[in-house]
């Protein structure tokens, strides 16, 4: 049997497909335009893009959100994006805003100065950043390690909380730059990253948002940044999974067509402790997913 494969899209119909969503979305419901927060990394920079060509830049409102922790080279390339896109884009310094809410109070604060060690850590064992991963979405760990997700979580919310207030004072619509394979393993912020009127993106793997970055011309500085969350620590998503998403996204695929652990070993070559991660976590973070619990 052949390896099943996840890039095989026609990437210029893709954009087209995509675009003409965008569009359709804007237009049914009456909206200006389109905000979002974004990174100067590759999701936000993709979905940027691909809002400028469906309704052309002056309808884009572009937000840099960043905090004590984040890195500066983000705004930097966040900025030359926007600017080479000809999208409107203004900086929001929420340092003072998490500050008040307590954010940089607890020891995580503390711990995520000291960048080496726990960066270390994770990249010489990858099975303890698993560890940690499922111990996240599993809500389980010490009060020390719940501190640490409260940490980074309230983060991803406040930047969330400002694009809306920037939408609602301008009639845009808020685009998520959620993809695929984030989604399904649970690696996002509920209410937080996932949040948005609509998602451009949330149908594709990382692998095909990379394969659709590089066909439209984002940055190459952007293409070959590691993916981060730009929370803390300067730590990597591929550090805090414990996987690649070249490997992550190939077996997300091939679970997607119904193969089994076995099969995709055979099939795919890889250790079954891997796939059986990846089967874990996805199962883990289906309560994410889950609209909240309710009597209707």
């Amino acid at each position: 049997m052949s390896k099943p494969t996840i890039n095989a899209i026609d990437y210029k119909s893709e954009c087209e497909r995509i675009v003409s969503f965008i569009k359709m979305h804007v237009e049914s419901r009456k909206a200006s335009g389109i905000a979002l927060g974004l990174s100067g990394g590759l999701d936000s920079s993709v979905t940027a893009a691909l809002c400028a060509r469906a309704l052309s830049p002056e309808r884009i409102s572009a937000l840099m959100l960043p905090e004590r922790d984040s890195s500066k080279e983000s705004v930097i390339d966040a900025k030359l994006h926007a600017e080479q896109l000809g999208i409107s884009h203004r900086v929001i310094d929420l340092t003072a805003c998490l500050n008040e809410l307590g954010c940089y109070s607890d020891r995580a604060s503390e711990v995520v100065k000291f960048k080496g060690g726990a960066r270390a850590a994770v990249r010489l064992f990858p099975g303890l950043a698993r560890k940690g991963f499922l111990s996240n979405l599993q809500g389980s760990g010490s009060k020390h390690f719940r501190e640490f997700l409260s940490f980074h979580r309230i983060k991803h919310r406040m930047r969330m909380v400002a694009v809306y207030h920037e939408a609602e004072r301008s009639n845009l619509l808020v685009a998520s730059c959620a993809n695929r394979t984030e989604f399904e393993i649970g690696f996002f912020v509920r209410y937080g990253d996932d949040a948005g009127d609509i998602a451009p993106i949330k149908h594709l793997y990382k692998t095909q948002v990379f394969g659709i970055g590089k066909h439209i011309g984002v940055p190459q500085r952007i293409l070959e940044k590691k993916p981060s969350p730009d929370l803390f620590a300067e730590m990597k998503d591929e550090e805090i999974m414990g996987i690649t998403y070249a490997e992550l996204d190939t077996i997300l695929n091939a679970l997607s067509k119904g193969m089994g652990i076995d099969e995709i070993v055979r099939t795919l070559d890889v250790s079954k402790r891997v796939v059986e991660y990846v089967v874990e976590i996805k199962q883990q973070s289906a309560r994410l997913r889950d609209p909240p619990a309710s009597l209707l």
